[in-house]
């Protein structure tokens, strides 16, 4: 099959060598996994992950690679709060959370990290755009990060979270912070929340 031909019959820009198995039902199967790797090899095909591929001219929305690469997600973290001007530097991956395990892809489209959170607080996410609203990425960025953060106000000074964060709803904050039922997430928010609206 030629790749203008399994273009048209695939009518999609990402997917996994099984679908293309079925698209190409005429041929062996091992037959088509020798025709992806050729095409891979010639540029024609991008490996986004292992069984998993795009079209070396596709453009496809971070939203949809991101479905692809480890389902369900959403946009979240440093991703977010950088869109949202909380954190002040530049991110240059995509950062999201999942109920799935902790991994990270390389791909020609940029890097994507997932990180996993519990399912009872999968949400604060647009279903469509798979972004999270920034109070929700807050919450998940605390949570995540506990560890590492600490509940005084000369630790958020240098921790250089944005005080324009006082534009966060933090009552949402809070019903986010809920659905993980972790003393030391409130904790940290409120210490955050004082920090904030006095500066």
């Amino acid at each position: 099959m030629k790749m203008s031909e399994f273009k048209k019959v695939m009518q999609k820009q990402i997917f996994t060598s099984e679908e293309a198995k079925i698209v190409s039902f005429k041929n062996n199967p091992a037959l088509v996994n020798l025709q992806l790797h050729q095409w891979k090899k010639r540029g024609e095909l991008l490996a986004l992950k292992r069984g998993l591929y795009a079209f070396s001219d596709a453009k496809p929305e971070a939203a949809e690679i991101a479905r692809h690469l480890c389902f369900p997600c959403y946009f979240s973290l440093e991703y977010i709060l950088s869109r949202e001007s909380i954190l002040p530097e530049a991110v240059f991956s995509y950062t999201l959370v999942t109920t799935q395990n902790t991994r990270k892809f390389q791909t020609s489209f940029g890097l994507f990290i997932f990180q996993k959170i519990k399912k009872e607080a999968f949400s604060g996410f647009n279903s469509e755009t798979l972004m999270a609203t920034k109070e929700k990425a807050l919450v998940d960025y605390f949570y995540l990060n506990s560890t590492r953060l600490i509940p005084k106000d000369d630790f958020w000074e240098e921790s250089r979270l944005e005080a324009a964060v006082t534009e966060v709803n933090f009552r949402k904050v809070f019903s986010y912070a809920k659905l993980f039922h972790s003393n030391k997430l409130e904790l940290l928010l409120k210490s955050f929340e004082s920090y904030a609206k006095s500066h």
